[in-house]
């Protein structure tokens, strides 16, 4: 059984606490970009090997969480903007944060020069659910890599070494390999 880090249905977050691995497979839901803050900064939400895309997903799941409950009100701009800051600073060395808080605003200014606020509001959310599904769908690309090296060689000669970022604790909940990375 493959455990999920993150477990994701349109406005409800919850994200394993990996804290308490390998005893225990403890859900804790998250209501706020407070919370996936906390959930961050105190390694509950750690993707194994620091800036690994499970922290991106969460942070910003966390706040589509609060936008479809309208968190943001008529500037939603200027609450996206100050919500991914805070998000960044939660673990400032987790590049996939930083890269997906950047290209969110990108996308929230663009938007928002077309938008209202709840259209805006849409466009964001719907922006965020699909990193969650690009992220699931590029990991089991990576099975394709997989069977490629796998047809070429006897397999009891091939042995491969994973390296971060690699399984299922580290990403929306698939893995970008086929084993996972213990420090």
């Amino acid at each position: 059984m493959t455990l999920e880090a993150i477990r994701y249905r349109a406005g409800r977050l919850q994200v394993l606490d990996q804290l308490l691995l390998p005893h225990l497979s403890v859900y804790d839901e998250l209501r706020s970009v407070d919370d996936a803050y906390q959930a961050i900064k105190t390694m509950k939400t750690w993707g194994m090997c620091g800036g690994a895309p499970a922290i991106a997903i969460v942070g910003c799941l966390s706040l589509a969480v609060e936008l479809r409950a309208g968190a943001g009100g008529e500037d939603t701009l200027t609450f996206i903007r100050e919500s991914l800051c805070h998000l960044t600073s939660a673990r400032p060395t987790a590049v996939n944060m930083g890269r997906a808080a950047r290209e969110l605003m990108e996308f929230a200014e663009n938007e928002s020069m077309e938008k209202n606020s709840e259209q805006l509001r849409e466009s964001v959310i719907t922006w965020i659910e699909e990193m969650l599904e690009r992220d699931v769908n590029d990991n089991k690309k990576i099975n394709y890599g997989a069977q490629h090296i796998l047809s070429g060689v006897p397999r009891d000669s091939v042995t491969i070494l994973t390296h971060c970022n690699t399984g299922s604790l580290a990403t929306a909940g698939y893995g970008a390999a086929l084993g996972e990375c213990w420090l």
